[in-house]
């Protein structure tokens, strides 16, 4: 009997999924799949070229699992999906969500500078990019989702929708900052909520953590379909872990913090936390 996920990290962009995601891949408690951001519950957003829709490969993602307590993937722009809370609500009735945030200007600043490498940003003018209001596609773009940023500085409305389908303990609402000063203890936080013992040796060095996996993600691989291996990038660290070319002006930053504290007023009875001060 093929196990479905009950746990999943939901976002959002840029906000160090990758790194918490690579560290549930190492603990012996965690069957993760190995492709990460399958967005199989986001029907409502644009497919992307690790989008998978089939149901029947969704499943062989979680095929191996043993017996493993958490089996989970990480798929980011589900915090944004309308239909993703409902879903995997109704598909995964166990399931646990983690969101991670972080300064919402100093997201969106991250992404546009990520989505200028990959090119699915064209306007180097940062201002003009960033404070656009139409919806954009440049002949380049794989997913102009992504590229509307003010409307992605707005976690207070995806995050009550979240709520809604997990309340309480259901999901947990993870901060960059506090994290990652402190990523040992805070995944051992993480591990005492999930049920799962929150002592087993991580590594949150990325070199490192490939190694710790290789193996298993190896045995994953064999166990995929040639149509689904392909879903993979081999580049993505790469390109995530690269600098941007622009200058980003103080002021600009400014702005966008300023936009981003109106629009997000709701945001501790969404999340059930304060909002940072930093913010």
């Amino acid at each position: 009997m093929v196990k479905s996920p009950n746990l999943f990290v939901v976002g959002a962009p840029r906000c160090g999924t990758t790194s918490l995601f690579a560290a549930l891949k190492q603990h012996p408690d965690v069957y993760a799949s190995v492709l990460k951001e399958p967005h199989f519950h986001a029907p409502d957003l644009p497919s992307q070229p690790h989008t998978v829709s089939d149901p029947a490969d969704y499943a062989r993602l979680f095929a191996a699992a043993g017996d493993q307590r958490i089996r989970a993937e990480a798929s980011v722009w589900y915090l944004y999906s309308r239909e993703a809370p409902m879903r995997i609500a109704q598909a995964h009735p166990d399931a646990r969500i983690i969101v991670l945030l972080r300064n919402p200007a100093d997201m969106a600043i991250s992404l546009y500078e990520l989505y200028l490498r990959t090119r699915n940003e064209a306007d180097a003018d940062p201002e003009s990019a960033l404070f656009r209001t139409q919806r954009t596609r440049f002949a380049t773009s794989y997913f102009p989702f992504g590229l509307h940023y003010l409307h992605l500085l707005d976690f207070t409305t995806p995050l009550a929708r979240w709520r809604d389908c997990f309340p309480g303990e259901r999901m947990r609402v993870v901060l960059f900052d506090e994290f990652y000063r402190a990523p040992e203890a805070g995944f051992r936080a993480l591990g005492e909520w999930l049920g799962i013992d929150p002592d087993a040796p991580v590594s949150f060095d990325a070199r490192q953590a490939r190694e710790a996996v290789r193996m298993r993600v190896m045995k994953q691989l064999r166990d995929l379909p040639e149509h689904l291996r392909r879903k993979l990038n081999p580049d993505a660290s790469r390109l995530h872990a690269g600098t941007a070319s622009v200058a980003i002006p103080e002021t600009l930053r400014t702005r966008l913090r300023d936009h981003a504290r109106e629009v997000n007023a709701g945001f501790a009875a969404a999340a059930a936390r304060p909002w940072p001060d930093v913010w």
